[in-house]
């Protein structure tokens, strides 16, 4: 259970949440996008070269070697990139990444705050390597890429509690329309280009029960009716069809040492687990 305590004030009340959110779920959506969990290396570089570029775009991150983001939480069980596409063109990225023996990406700078909150390791992930094409922003792809998370999260992983770090300037739109609240005070982070990050997360069956109870009376408050009532259910039928058709991709020795060196990484780089899991990976080559 979160610590309310640690949790700051919300800066709307619930109802006017899910108005907002009713108005910017419902403007210009973008019916022609394909989200699909990566399943091949060739598809994870590419996009963690696109997350590298638009990093750098917005001056979150000096170029780094390969012009390749290194994120090592991928290389976990249970940890799954999806990447977005517009007419089969790369248009944004999102990441699932699970509390695990390497923890979340969100504990650098945040382990205490996390700790504090109480939440059930097992039942607890991060939203990480979002990003949005330049030539996409402001077009509904932000809303796709969180309503396709929050439902896979919510049917297919089954967690209570998702984490997500984001620019402080940034931290009222999610908390005015997509539900999150803030954790504890904002903190600069140093991989960041030293910008302050606030810790955001939502309680997302808490979240689902919430909408259920704003969906009109009459129309019931079943699953579909929820799902039509946030004009989502196309993206439920979707994700059901990917994750039964789509081929996951899994890591080897020979794909891990691939992203590795193209990053520029050495063991230096890793923390005691992520080590671990290399030496495993490659023992079995």
């Amino acid at each position: 259970m979160i610590n309310k305590a640690t949790e700051r004030a919300a800066p709307s009340s619930w109802s006017t949440t899910i108005r907002r959110a009713r108005r910017f779920n419902q403007a210009s959506p973008l019916d022609n996008v394909d989200v699909r969990q990566v399943s091949n290396l060739q598809e994870f570089l590419s996009g963690m070269h696109k997350l590298h570029a638009e990093y750098v775009r917005l001056g979150l991150l000096s170029p780094q070697p390969g012009d390749v983001l290194f994120s090592p939480w991928f290389f976990s069980p249970g940890n799954q990139l999806f990447v977005a596409r517009v007419d089969q063109q790369l248009a944004g990225t999102i990441g699932f990444i699970r509390q695990s023996e390497q923890g979340m990406p969100a504990e650098k700078v945040s382990a205490d705050v996390i700790a504090a909150c109480g939440c059930r390791a097992e039942k607890t992930a991060e939203i990480g390597a979002l990003c949005i094409d330049a030539r996409y922003r402001g077009t509904g792809m932000l809303r796709t890429l969180y309503a396709w998370m929050m439902l896979y999260a919510l049917f297919h992983q089954r967690v209570d509690t998702l984490f997500i770090q984001v620019e402080k300037r940034k931290a009222r739109f999610y908390q005015d329309l997509l539900f999150f609240r803030q954790l504890g005070e904002s903190r600069v982070h140093p991989d960041y280009q030293g910008r302050e990050v606030a810790l955001l997360h939502a309680d997302v069956r808490a979240v689902a029960q919430t909408l259920r109870g704003a969906i009109q009376a009459g129309k019931g408050s079943g699953l579909r009716q929820l799902l039509a009532s946030w004009q989502v259910e196309h993206l439920y039928r979707q994700l059901r069809q990917r994750l039964r058709q789509d081929t996951r991709f899994l890591w080897s020795a020979r794909s891990m040492r691939h992203y590795c060196d193209l990053c520029g990484v050495n063991g230096e780089r890793l923390n005691d687990s992520q080590r671990a899991m290399l030496r495993a990976l490659l023992a079995r080559a």
